[in-house]
């Protein structure tokens, strides 16, 4: 065959070059990640909505304190007006202990300390939706308070009850009545893929494929909101730069 003609049947044919095919094999595994994303997103969803079986005998496991209104406020006119507020704001914690402490080691000794427990705090976004679903009434008791932030190094703002002395603590045995119902198939699914990704090290190729968790799109806003030049005045950035050089 002519290798004129031979040229006019490879660009006439379908035949793949050697990057061309190259690259399908990578597209194809990157779709086969992202579907294997989402089938194990999925199935934590499954695994979430399984209902709660009822016991035959239950047990006590450990200790819960939460808040109560105190009996001087109960017995007030707005007993009910605090108690609505509180189950709104109240806020459980779970320990082995009745005395909820806690052993840290300071200067080479270990110490008892208590636990702290506050009630729910309200952020700016929840704030502004009114997740809590409060009234006006009740958004009056509020104070917003600004507080850096060691761990996000940042100012975070909330929103926290005034009149936290109107509640008190109450500890009361845990006792459980239910049980989450398992399945074991999905649970051996699960298992499967978490040790695929994790066996193969793809938990970063799956990130990258386009299946980023909030933490990314967190992250970026952090960014966003920490340029000085989209947060502040140009001619206050100059005047400050003069500052600094002249001085």
């Amino acid at each position: 065959m002519d290798n004129s003609l031979f040229d006019d049947y490879i660009q006439c044919s379908r035949l793949k070059k050697k990057r061309r095919k190259k690259r399908l094999v990578k597209e194809d595994f990157e779709k086969h990640l992202v579907q294997l994303s989402k089938r194990k997103h999925a199935i934590y969803l499954a695994i979430k909505e399984l209902p709660l079986i009822a016991l035959k005998e239950p047990y006590q496991k450990g200790w819960v304190r939460f808040f109560v209104v105190r009996k001087d406020v109960l017995r007030s006119d707005e007993a009910m007006f605090y108690v609505n507020v509180l189950e709104k704001i109240n806020t459980f914690q779970f320990s082995n202990q009745k005395t909820f402490t806690s052993r840290k080691k300071r200067f080479g000794k270990k110490t008892e300390n208590p636990k702290e427990q506050f009630l729910a705090k309200i952020n700016v976004s929840e704030w502004n939706t009114n997740k809590f679903e409060l009234t006006d009434k009740e958004k009056s008791c509020f104070t917003r308070i600004e507080k850096w932030s060691d761990r996000c190094r940042c100012f975070k703002t909330y929103y926290q009850f005034t009149e936290s002395w109107r509640f008190v603590f109450k500890i009361e045995p845990n006792i459980i009545k239910h049980q989450k119902a398992v399945d074991a198939v999905l649970e051996s699914e699960l298992r499967q893929i978490e040790n695929y990704i994790q066996n193969r090290d793809l938990g970063y190729k799956i990130y990258k494929s386009g299946n980023r968790d909030a933490s990314y799109y967190y992250s970026l806003e952090k960014l966003k909101n920490n340029n000085q030049i989209n947060t502040k005045n140009l001619n206050t950035i100059y005047e400050a730069y003069l500052e600094e050089k002249y001085t």
